[in-house]
């Protein structure tokens, strides 16, 4: 369904949402709070995002991987749904939130052990891969670190969920993005880029698999997890900036084509790093090894000046 459907659709039929009433201050006061916490919410990618690499890393397990995912998951349970299971239970976790990113300023040289602070994707991510790689650990732990695993190494891939302006991962940079006037930054970088980039999982998943089998996708199964993030605050740079320019995203701008075009390749490619790093990890974590780190060659960049807070 098109937008000037979607438009018609409405106008045929009209909402039935009665006019609100006034807010109540402790209305008031929650969104005010919410737009001052410095954390962020559990959700990066969206459901379609996460199942799509997520089936990416299935198609590259080894038969031990496939074995762990089999016993540890539960019956009628695919990898795939376990991707979004952090995410559907973040609220039974006490501070889990916090698991799903890591604060870096968009002006750093990259991800420094500082900018975790009490648990965050990469610290997690060493965590449960540890549980997950240990077979003399309970199987419920393993379970769940599983599922974190599977989770946190797509999170990690995630530009706004590492490069950092003060604004809760573009969660407070409201949006008109084509003809939706209700988004934020973060929104689009979760589902709104793929949504109308792509007809569905199914669509994405091919492309993904497409991007997987090119010769280049060789040397993405290379690094560690502050490897991946550092690569995240290297694409958080473009997706903070309007197309074309050095000025920044705020709230009230409206963009659309210029800027679907220049960054939706960009997401397509993080999701795909992602699915062939993660089977990467399942591999290593079958085999009982410490997921050791590849080093990757990072050329000298010039360093985007970013303007002061």
């Amino acid at each position: 369904m098109g937008f000037d459907d979607l438009a018609a659709r409405r106008r045929a039929y009209p909402s039935r949402r009665r006019k609100p009433a006034a807010p109540s201050f402790a209305l008031v006061a929650a969104l005010i709070a919410a737009l001052i916490l410095p954390d962020r919410p559990a959700m990066a990618w969206g459901r379609m995002a996460h199942r799509a690499a997520t089936r990416l890393a299935e198609t590259r397990l080894s038969p031990e991987a496939k074995a762990l995912v089999r016993s540890l998951l539960d019956e009628g349970e695919s990898l795939a749904d376990a991707s979004t299971w952090a995410d559907e239970n973040s609220r039974d976790i006490p501070g889990s939130g916090a698991w799903h990113f890591v604060n870096v300023p968009l002006d750093a040289d990259g991800y420094s052990a500082r900018d975790c602070r009490d648990g965050c994707v990469v610290s997690k991510f060493h965590e449960f891969y540890n549980i997950l790689a240990d077979k003399t650990a309970p199987k419920a732990r393993r379970r769940m670190a599983l599922r974190y695993v599977v989770h946190l190494v797509e999170d990690a891939h995630q530009p706004m969920h590492v490069g950092d302006r003060r604004d809760r991962g573009g969660n407070n940079v409201q949006l008109t993005f084509f003809r939706d006037d209700r988004t934020n930054l973060h929104q689009i970088w979760d589902s709104g880029l793929l949504r109308i980039g792509y007809k569905g999982e199914r669509e994405l998943v091919e492309e993904l698999v497409f991007l997987a089998r090119r010769p280049e996708a060789q040397d993405w199964i290379k690094g560690n997890v502050e490897d991946w993030v550092d690569e995240s605050l290297e694409a958080a740079r473009q997706a903070y900036r309007v197309p074309g320019s050095r000025e920044y995203l705020r709230t009230g701008m409206r963009i659309g084509k210029e800027y679907q075009d220049l960054n939706l390749p960009l997401a397509t490619r993080r999701l795909a790093q992602a699915g062939l790093r993660l089977s990467d990890v399942l591999n290593s974590a079958a085999s009982e090894k410490p997921f050791a780190e590849k080093p990757t060659a990072k050329p000298a960049r010039e360093k985007v000046p970013v303007p002061a807070r």
